[in-house]
This record gives C-alpha cells, structure tokens and sequence, in this order.
C-alpha cells in the first residue's frame, strides 16, 4: 500500500508519524514531570507536616506537665529539657515557611527563657527567686500560642501541597486523555492517506474506461 503513495502522500505520512512521535515523547516528559511533582509533595507532607505535627504533640505534651508541676508547687522536672532541644533542633531542620521560622524563634526564645527559670527556681540565690513560679507559669502561658499558630500552618500547608497534588494528578489524566484523542486522529488520518490512493486509482482507471469507451 504505501508503495503506491505519491512523494507528497508520502511526505505527509513521514509528517504525521513525526507529530506522533513527538506527542509520545512530550506527553511522557510532562507525565513524568507531573508524577514527580506528586512524589515531591507527598513526601513534604510526610516530612516537613505529619511528622512536624507530631513535634508538636509532643512538646504540648510536656510544656502541659510542667504547667502541672507549677499549679502542685512540685519543683520543676529538667529531665525531659533536653528532649525539648532535640525537637526544637528537628523542627528547625525541616523546610519551614517564613511565618513558620518566625513562631519557632520566638518559641525557641520562649523554651530558653523558661530554662533559666526552672534553674532559679530549683537552686533560688536569693528571696526573690522563691516567687518565680508565676513568671515560669506565665512563660508557659505564652508558649501555648506559639505552639497553637505552628500547629494550624501544618494543617493549612498540608491543604496545599494536597491541593498541588491534586491539581498535579488532574493534569495528568487530562493529558492522558488527549493523548488517546490524538492518536486516534493521528490513526484515521493515516489510514486515509493509505487507502485513498488506491479508491483514487480506481476511479480514475474506471474513468479512463468510460473515455475509451465513448471514443470508440
């Protein structure tokens, strides 16, 4: 069949084999670009949001129990200071939003300043260290803040890089499915230029026919 194409059919076949080609090709690069964004932002949520969230359960957790500690006038437990630390380290290492960086600061501010309390408080050099509770306890009243805002940008960025994902994911079933419409047309408008050289060939054969029939 395609020994019968004309030089410009046959051109024209070469063109429309090239955009399939290139269709093929362009749509897996934007895939794979689409599927990588995904990856990405699934990963983000995992590290930088469910994992920080847990972070901060934790801390919540023992600022709550010193609060306990001040209310029982109980001398304040240092033991669990240092895991404090590691989680405030942890948290710092994960990519944080300006807004984020900036309620860590001032927690990590807040966590030094309630240090050096409990340590007065434990150890008081003089008279005045003996009422440092309340201050201790208004430190921990102001850290309950910091912790709550850090809390709600975990729920607000997971929102969006779900709604990335998402728009990501869209996108690819959408290429998906022009893809399949292209090569459909691309399908049919080769099977024209194969066929109809030879319907072409025919009618003109059957016309020549009738011209020598009616000369003779």
């Amino acid at each position: 069949m395609f020994a019968k194409l004309t030089v410009s059919q046959r051109i024209q076949t070469g063109f429309i084999m090239a955009m399939a080609f290139l269709l093929v090709l362009g749509s897996n690069r934007l895939d794979q670009r689409h599927f990588s964004n995904i990856q990405t932002t699934v990963n983000s949520v995992h590290k930088d949001r469910v994992i920080v969230q847990d972070y901060i359960y934790q801390l919540s957790a023992i600022f709550h129990n010193k609060e306990l500690e001040l209310v029982k006038n109980d001398l304040p437990d240092t033991s669990q200071n240092e895991k404090v630390g590691q989680l405030l380290i942890d948290f710092g290492k994960t990519e944080l939003t300006l807004d984020e960086q900036k309620h860590l600061n001032t927690l990590n501010v807040q966590f030094g300043k309630l240090q050096d309390l409990e340590k007065r408080i434990i150890s008081p050099s003089t008279n005045i260290d003996a009422g440092l509770g309340i201050i201790a306890e208004n430190t921990l009243n102001e850290i309950k803040p910091s912790l709550d805002a850090l809390a709600k940008i975990q729920l607000s960025e997971s929102e969006q890089l779900t709604q990335l994902s998402q728009k990501s994911l869209g996108m690819n079933i959408m290429l998906s499915k022009l893809e399949v419409a292209f090569m459909i047309i691309i399908g049919i408008a080769m099977m024209a230029l194969v066929f109809y050289p030879l319907k072409t060939s025919q009618s003109e054969l059957g016309k020549n026919k009738s011209e020598l029939q009616s000369i003779k």
